[in-house]
């Protein structure tokens, strides 16, 4: 099945400046990103979320305030017509030196065993070079957005041209991201 892998903060929601996301009164979806679910969902795409939460292991975020905020993201999604079919959480410290934590491809590998997931008919959407380097690892079409950290990556300037055979692709937002995959993915995924 067509997957779509995307990062949580920074591509569906807006990170907070140097904090991090621990309730829901401070998600907030950025602008267009339910579009984006709604149209991947409607094309028939597997949407599948793969999360750094290390502030579970900081101490910061309870496991059960994630569920909780997980369960009104899912919700909300839903009342747009979009579908998310997996949420995958690393709850490491970057010291703990996990298999899961990206840019480690962990989450992606235990999704494609548990869902069935070719990697050649997967694309990951960042918002940072971990993101990036997890989803190359993996074998997905890595595309980065500006949204989140995005705008802070040295990966721009290493992918401007957009060019097919570079390691990654860059976009403005995760629905600009959507589009290019919902427009060209036969072509770009077959060369």
């Amino acid at each position: 099945m067509k997957t779509v892998f995307l990062d949580r903060d920074g591509v569906i929601n807006r990170n907070l400046e140097n904090d991090y996301v621990t309730s829901w009164s401070e998600f907030e979806f950025i602008p267009k990103s339910l579009d984006a679910i709604r149209l991947l969902t409607h094309t028939g795409y597997q949407l599948i979320v793969v999360t750094n939460q290390a502030c579970i292991n900081k101490g910061i975020l309870s496991l059960e305030n994630l569920k909780i905020i997980h369960r009104k993201m899912l919700s909300e999604i839903q009342n747009v017509g979009g579908r998310i079919s997996a949420i995958y959480h690393c709850p490491h410290r970057d010291d703990e030196d996990c298999a899961c934590r990206k840019p480690k491809a962990g989450m992606l590998l235990r999704a494609a065993a548990e869902h069935k997931i070719d990697p050649d008919n997967t694309y990951l959407i960042g918002d940072s070079e971990r993101d990036i380097r997890a989803g190359n690892e993996f074998g997905a079409c890595s595309l980065l957005v500006l949204t989140g950290n995005g705008h802070k990556s040295d990966l721009i300037n290493r992918a401007s041209d957009n060019a097919p055979n570079q390691s990654h692709r860059v976009f403005a937002d995760f629905h600009a991201a959507a589009e290019w995959i919902v427009s060209s993915c036969a072509t770009v995924r077959g060369s």
